[in-house]
């Protein structure tokens, strides 16, 4: 059989059905569909029931005993009608038409009679429990794999009948079960692997007892699931009239799942269990997953109360209590009602076994199937069967596919499942679950209604903000929504609304509407933020809850485009806290610092200079606020660093000359000289000036910073002395002087209040003679008049310029010789070396004089021979043939060759005067040419020129002394002229 190619489009694609290949489809039977009254009569059933004929093979006739499905491999188990014993196995694959998989069980069954059916989740794996029919045999069970014939008995299981098996999804494979856990009537649990492989023994392990010896206790539901993206591993047990639980986190590696009950068998944990007051001798534990998925969503366990059904945790488990819920879907009779009946009725009216779905439950009782909705209770479908149709075995689910089977003894059938969750919003809404109505309503009408319902809630207790919200997730008209709260005290559920509404509204084309959802805003935000009686909290909250909205990114855009119109609207309110801020929103701060000087708030003013990008304004109004705030103002200038030019700044740094605006505006000027490192002259002096006026002691310290030399200081040198001047600042006067070589104004300045300047000032000048005649000032200026011998030899010693012949004219013509004995006999000394010192260059002149006149005369005498095989050292011809020049390093070289060796190798100037040269030589040859006979004159020149020339080219060896002389310069000088070439 194939999946069912007319399944709903609603369904979810992993559980897309085709119909098979190979099988015939009975039309529908008859169905009564239990669905609420106010359905559709024309919708399709949630579930439909169809016929499915089996191509079983000709030769194998009887009913069905046992089937099940997995993975779309079905299995069934025929019996061939007595007084024939042929029991077949039959392994149908769903999705393709070929001949199912036939074993003949009969020999294995000889005193047993089959007592349940198991496959894995591959599709792969069969077991088959088996119970003896007389007292001398033993329970045991079979394996078969899908893959072959073979069937094996499980001899390790002797005794044991096998009630239910939970298979491993993490480790089963198609060649392997992987560990799994087998039930038993008893009550035991085992742990065993089954393999393809006959030659590899199973092994048996028994990992826990729940039955604690009672001979009968079976264990009707076995189940086993892998927490996902953990190692924890969920056990759970059915028995009649409990349920257990058992849970436990594994190693990587650990495979085994007697690990699990370790600590429940050691008494070191206990096992969660609920009990079922039950009057069944079974029961039913089935489980639901979404097709395809590994672990559960939800849990079933019919019992003799009903069908009790809940959630399975999905992740942070710590207890073994993670069967969450607990909810009961009734019998139609319960135990007390149902031991009155007699043993038929009370057959009848219990069901015999159950599937789950999402939202669903279908019972199999032994003659009708019914459908139940797991939220409400309600029977939504029930069908009978009719003799005809065979007796009901049992309903079962492929939870690879998720679809559900239900067999007779003589028919199969296959319940298709159709938007099961149609109607599941409202149930829901009719309890008043309104987020998962929300959830499941599907389409928009759905949903808004399910959100009006949700809305009117809101409203009946008084949750108006809430309400409002909701409103605006539906279609509702918006002035019907406005109605309902417009009229409240309290504005934050209309403005939530219009809020909501302004962030839903596309932004293109809705120009009208942006316009009056803004607008109401803006004016609702206003009149609660100026209305009267409120505290400071609430202003505070009501404005911060106004900044945010003018903020958004639709308002920003909206607001710019209207600017006039929203300022008008908040002048009208005469908020000028709002105003301002609005101003400073569309960035027009001068109306913002405008207001705040109107009102006097310099230091506000200030705030919003700092924080525009236009200097222009600082220029304007800080000249205002400095008279003000003087140090705030200039904090915020330092502040902005680079982004003033100082000029501009200075009409604000003069407005006021009080002790602290000096000391503030002179701070800013320091830090942008310092700091910024501010060259501007302007800037210099005004600093100059004020330290002359009311710091003097640093204008020195200011100069020497600037340096001494004149050409890179940054004052007006002129300015400065003239500044100095005035205020008396004598040693910054003499530094001025200094710096512009006024030595002797330097020095009368220095000599007035300071001799050790004044000493210090003579000894500066280059030039011996001026220094000389500034220490001749200074010994005028101590010794004239007072005839002081001591300051005189004092100053004598300071100065190597002065002689003591220097000194005595400052003395009368009477003062004793004594005194001056022995500075006189020093300077006597000292000459006497001097004219020693001459007498020995005037013998060193005349030998080198001796020398160089005996070098010219052998000169004149040097001679070389020229043979007439030389040749030129330059292009290897003859010598002899053009004219040459020989150099005394023995170098020869053609007249031509050697200019073109030179002229590359002479520096620019001296290669301009060859080319000019040789540019007036040619003009004379040209002239002497056109004139009959040349003149003395002209020959003398052309000599001359011809002489410079040569003096150019000849001037030295090229290979001994030009190539040596120039290995240091580059290739190319002028690459402008070489790019010029190239191009």
């Amino acid at each position: 059989m194939a999946a069912y190619s007319d399944s709903s489009a609603n369904e979810k694609p992993h559980i897309t059905v085709v119909r098979p290949k190979f099988l015939q489809t009975v039309d529908k039977s008859n169905t009564s569909d239990a669905s609420s009254s106010n359905n559709d009569d024309s919708e399709t059933p949630i579930f439909s029931k169809r016929k499915i004929l089996l191509r079983i093979p000709k030769q194998y006739k009887g009913d069905f005993m046992h089937l099940t499905v997995s993975k779309n491999w079905l299995v069934c188990l025929l019996a061939a009608p007595p007084p024939a014993t042929q029991v077949t196995l039959l392994r149908f694959f769903l999705l393709r038409a070929l001949p199912p998989g036939e074993i003949a069980l009969e020999k294995y069954l000889a005193g047993y009679k089959i007592g349940n059916l198991f496959l894995d989740y591959t599709g792969h794996h069969m077991l088959i429990s088996l119970i003896p029919k007389s007292p001398g045999l033993l329970a045991d069970f079979l394996y078969i794999h899908g893959n072959g014939p073979k069937v094996r008995r499980i001899e390790k299981f002797k005794d044991h009948e096998i009630t239910s098996v939970a298979f491993n999804r993490e480790y089963g494979t198609e060649s392997s079960t992987g560990p799994i856990l087998l039930g038993t009537n008893r009550g035991l649990i085992f742990e065993t692997e089954l393999t393809l492989e006959a030659e590899k023994p199973s092994y048996k392990k028994q990992v826990y007892d729940l039955g604690l010896g009672r001979p009968k206790y079976p264990i009707n539901g076995l189940e086993f699931l892998r927490v996902p993206n953990t190692n924890q591993y969920l056990i759970i047990v059915a028995a009649p009239d409990y349920i257990f639980t058992f849970q436990e986190t594994l190693r990587s590696d650990e495979k085994s799942l007697q690990a699990i009950f370790t600590g429940y068998v050691n008494g070191t944990q206990s096992h969660g269990f609920e009990t079922a007051k039950t009057d069944l001798n079974y029961s039913v534990l089935k489980l639901y997953a979404q097709p395809g998925e590994k672990f559960a969503s939800l849990w079933g366990w019919l019992c003799g109360s009903g069908i009790r059904h809940g959630r399975i945790a999905q992740s942070g488990i710590t207890t073994e209590k993670f069967l969450l819920g607990d909810d009961l879907v009734p019998l139609d009779k319960d135990i007390e009602q149902r031991k009155h009946l007699s043993s038929e009725e009370r057959r009848l009216s219990v069901p015999v076994s159950f599937v789950l779905t999402e939202y669903h439950v279908l019972l199999m009782y032994p003659d009708h199937i019914t459908g139940i909705c797991l939220l409400n209770q309600q029977v939504i479908y029930e069908e009978y069967f009719h003799e005809q149709m065979g007796k009901l075995l049992n309903i079962v689910r492929d939870p690879f596919t998720g679809s559900v089977y239900v067999y007779t003894e003589k028919m199969l059938f296959n319940y298709k499942i159709c938007d099961e969750h149609r109607h599941v919003w409202q149930i829901y809404l009719g309890k008043g679950l309104y987020d998962l109505a929300e959830a499941h309503a599907g389409n928009a009408k759905n949903k808004n209604l399910v959100l009006e319902s949700k809305a009117e809630a809101a409203i009946q207790t008084g949750n108006y903000k809430a309400a409002a919200e909701i409103l605006a997730d539906t279609n509702n008209a918006f002035e019907e929504v406005c109605l309902k709260f417009i009229d409240l005290q309290d504005k934050r559920p209309i403005i939530t609304y219009l809020r909501k509404r302004l962030d839903k509204l596309p932004t293109e084309n809705n120009e009208e509407q942006l316009m009056v959802l803004v607008t109401w805003l803006v004016d609702l935000y206003l009149t609660e933020i100026n209305y009267p009686g409120r505290s400071k909290v609430e202003k505070e909250e009501w404005q911060i809850a106004y900044d945010e909205f003018m903020r958004q990114f639709s308002v920003v855009k909206f607001v710019r485009a209207n600017r006039a119109t929203i300022h008008k609207l908040i002048a009208q309110h005469a908020d000028n806290h709002n105003l301002a801020q609005f101003a400073i929103a569309n960035e027009d701060y001068e109306e913002v610092v405008l207001q705040h000087l109107a009102a006097e708030k310099y230091l506000d003013a200030l705030n919003i200079l700092r924080k525009q990008k236009d200097p222009e304004l600082y220029y304007k109004y800080c000249p205002i606020i400095m008279e003000f705030i003087p140090h705030e103002t200039i904090e915020v200038l330092k502040s902005q660093g680079r982004k003033f030019e100082v000029t501009k700044l200075i009409p604000t740094l003069i407005t006021i000359d009080t002790p602290l605006h000096i000391a503030e505006v002179t701070k800013y000027l320091e830090y942008c000289i310092y700091n910024l490192c501010e060259t501007n002259t302007s800037v210099h002096n005004y600093l100059v000036r004020l330290y002359a006026q009311h710091q003097p002691p640093k204008v020195i310290e200011y100069l020497e910073t600037e340096g001494h030399d004149a050409s890179l200081v940054h004052y007006d040198i002129n300015y400065a002395l003239c500044v100095c001047l005035q205020f008396k600042v004598h040693e910054a006067c003499v530094f001025l002087y200094c710096l512009l070589e006024l030595w002797y104004d330097a020095l009368d300045v220095a000599l007035g209040f300071d001799m050790a300047l004044a000493k210090a000032t003579a000894s500066k000048p280059k030039d011996e003679e001026t220094k000389s005649e500034l220490w001749l000032r200074i010994v005028c200026h101590e010794i004239e008049g007072t005839n002081d011998v001591k300051k005189a030899l004092d100053l004598l010693n300071e100065c190597d310029l002065l002689r003591i012949e220097d000194l005595l004219p400052f003395f009368s013509d009477f003062e004793k010789i004594d005194d001056f004995k022995e500075p006189i006999c020093k300077a006597l000394k000292v000459y006497n070396q001097k004219i020693q010192e001459l007498q020995h260059d005037m013998e060193e002149c005349t030998k080198q004089s001796e020398r160089v006149q005996n070098d010219l005369e052998n000169i004149r005498e040097r001679c070389l021979i020229i043979e007439g095989q030389e040749i030129c050292n330059s292009c290897d011809t003859y010598l002899l043939v053009k004219p040459f020049f020989v150099f005394g390093c023995g170098h020869k070289f053609h007249a031509d060759c050697l200019e073109k060796s030179v002229v590359p190798l002479l520096i620019s100037e001296k290669s301009r005067k060859l080319t000019m040269l040789k540019q007036q030589l040619e003009s004379m040859l040209t002239q002497s040419a056109a004139m009959a006979e040349n003149s003395k004159e002209l020959q003398k020149k052309r000599e001359k020129l011809k002489h410079e020339i040569e003096g150019i080219v000849a001037a030295d060896c090229p290979y001994c002394g030009l190539m040596i002389d120039t290995i240091d310069q580059p290739f190319v000088e002028d690459w402008d002229q070489v790019n010029v070439d190239w191009e």
